[in-house]
């Protein structure tokens, strides 16, 4: 057998959980350092088996008579029967046995090579909730539709298996099993083959800062969990205890290198990454970026990694031989904010505050207002020179801005369809990279709530009460309990025959004008100047080609003003305006965006 632990952290995966040696022997993987004996029961063999405990903690063994599709339970010192905590398929749930299934995959996408960075428009998508079947194969439905807007990355909020029949999935507890309710383990691969063959990357959360409140059974394996970490959301794992913490984190990051290896997934978006709480001299992130890094070089396929960061990180985009944690993009949430500070002053819908007018201000000419690291202090900070946005991820709603409120409206009806129109003019003509979330383009009228399925009662319970407490802004009184069916059932986002069109065909032109000025080397941040006068709401970003002026005016404001534009736009033709029926070209009402292009000699 080989030496688990002087095995590469990129391949670790290959073995781990129940792999299949011929067609009817399997071989189990199990990290139990704390436990002397873990067997094996498998449905339909009267005899459970003990694996072989090796010195590192890994109990192994392989088992005759057992095929593909077959069932199985482990237990831990004589405990209880327990998913495998590397089960790659659980069909009856979190609390049922797992199942052996094969990892291979008639793949097509052998030529595939990624999206690069600077042509990515992310979607993000609920897979329960982008279709009304709510599977990976009827997800395959809609992939034209987004292919047609202009969009050229999914990214799936996670699927790593969790209690219930439905949940955002940061609740996972199975983190190599995909949910059941969504399919099959094919099925996903059947997904992200399909979209590799359109011409669209896939892109992965995975959450790794805690693990779910019910069917967490990785304590009573090993020494999965913290004993002096914790989070609001659940119990965070034991990345740095002093025993036992490096082959910890190699479980988790065997896990993110296997959604990349076993799916073809095309990067991974970490989920809350600044909670990731590990005091080791290397930080889990930095470690899981090289082993990505390293298992990418040898696989010669593209991987795109990015960091839910919230505020922006000055070493998550830096390489790693200069002290960073070399990821590709992180999340930067102050564009979001900034923008709502505006359209909604005195409405704050996260913990911390941004000011209407001059954030936005700051964050189109530095790229962001709030600053933080891994483990240093996280705050306002005033930049002395402006950062690459073409790593920051930008967004005017996400599952987060549009669940965490009590109704969970979106944009347009927090606001109003011409402020979305106006505000997406921003965020698409930027450099930095722009994310939507499901049904904004056509300004789905169905909220996007939290929604759980917990069995048990006090913990359902808990959940009431723990959003009121994490959000104590807003007005609780209203709106559906997360642990209510409609809660779900009511975020389906429907067709997009049934939405605004003028709003869909909006974010398709911007799209395509941002395709193009890209590729032409037009939309870049060296090119760009910002002007704006914050006490109108207005802001107009400025690329200069060398050939061509382009020039985005917006105007994010309610109340009429008498200042026209005509000392902002030194003439040119107007190519988009969000409110077409204006009366001039000179003029910006409010929530009102335009698109100029001038031809330079």
């Amino acid at each position: 057998m080989i030496n688990l632990v002087s095995l590469p952290s990129y391949e670790l995966h290959r073995y781990l959980g129940a792999r299949q040696v011929s067609d009817s022997r399997v071989q189990f993987c199990i990290w139990s350092p704390t436990v002397d004996c873990v067997r094996i029961h498998v449905d339909g063999i009267d005899e459970s088996v003990v694996l072989s405990k090796q010195d590192s903690g890994y109990h192994v063994g392989e088992i005759d008579n057992v095929r593909l599709g077959d069932r199985y339970y482990c237990s831990f010192d004589g405990g209880p029967k327990r998913p495998d905590p590397a089960s790659r398929y659980q069909p009856e749930g979190v609390h049922g046995p797992s199942q052996v299934v094969s990892r291979d995959f008639e793949w097509t996408d052998g030529e595939w090579q990624g999206v690069p960075r600077e042509l990515l428009v992310i979607y993000e998508l609920h897979l329960g909730a982008f279709t009304e079947a709510g599977t990976f194969l009827a997800a395959i439905a809609r992939l034209d539709e987004l292919l047609d807007l202009g969009v050229t990355a999914i990214e799936l909020m996670p699927v790593a298996d969790c209690a219930g029949r439905w949940n955002w999935g940061y609740d996972g507890v199975c983190l190599f099993a995909p949910n059941r309710n969504y399919g099959t383990p094919d099925d996903l691969r059947l997904l992200v083959d399909t979209a590799h063959s359109k011409g669209l990357a896939v892109i992965l959360d995975v959450v790794y800062n805690h693990l779910g409140p019910e069917g967490n059974y990785l304590g009573e394996s090993g020494p999965y969990l913290s004993s002096h970490h914790n989070t609001v959301w659940g119990a965070a794992p034991n990345f740095d205890d002093t025993n036992h913490g490096r082959e910890l984190r190699r479980f988790f990051i065997a896990n993110a290198v296997h959604w990349l290896d076993e799916y073809h997934f095309d990067g991974l978006r970490v989920d809350a990454i600044h909670c990731m709480l590990d005091e080791s001299e290397t930080h889990v992130v930095t470690e899981m970026s090289h082993a990505v890094s390293q298992w990418s070089a040898i696989t010669q396929r593209p991987t795109t990694l990015i960091a839910e960061t919230n505020v922006y990180d000055p070493d998550m985009l830096e390489p790693l031989c200069e002290g960073g944690s070399d990821f590709d993009g992180q999340w930067c949430d102050d564009f979001l904010h900034s923008v709502f500070a505006v359209v909604r002053p005195g409405e704050q819908l996260c913990h911390r505050q941004y000011m209407p007018g001059t954030d936005l201000e700051q964050t189109l000419q530095w790229g962001y207002i709030h600053e933080g690291t891994l483990r240093g202090e996280r705050g306002r900070c005033k930049p002395t020179m402006p950062v690459d946005t073409r790593g920051l991820i930008y967004s005017i709603q996400h599952h987060d801005f549009v669940g965490n409120h009590p109704l969970g409206q979106r944009l347009h009806q927090l606001t109003s369809p011409e402020t979305q129109r106006a505000a997406s003019a921003l965020l698409l003509l930027t450099p930095a990279i722009p994310m939507l979330f499901m049904g904004e383009e056509f300004c789905c009228d169905n909220p996007f709530q939290f929604f759980v399925d917990f069995g048990d009662q006090h913990l359902r319970d808990a959940v009431v009460k723990g959003r009121q407490r994490e959000y104590p802004q807003h007005d609780w009184s209203g709106g559906i309990l997360p642990t209510d069916a409609a809660a779900f059932h009511d975020s389906k986002i429907g067709s997009a025959l049934n939405g605004d069109q003028v709003m869909r065909m909006w974010y398709k032109d911007l799209l395509s004008y941002r395709k193009r000025w890209i590729n032409d080397g037009v939309l870049g941040q060296q090119q760009m100047t910002v002007d704006s006068c914050c006490a109108d709401g207005l802001y107009i970003v400025r690329y200069l080609g060398s050939s061509e002026l382009v020039t985005v005016a917006v105007r994010l404001s309610e109340l009429p003003s008498e200042t026209g534009i005509r000392e902002f736009v030194a003439g040119g033709q107007l190519l988009l305006d969000s409110c077409p029926n204006s009366s001039a070209s000179n003029q910006l009402l409010p929530n009102h965006a335009k698109v100029f292009l001038q031809k330079l000699p």
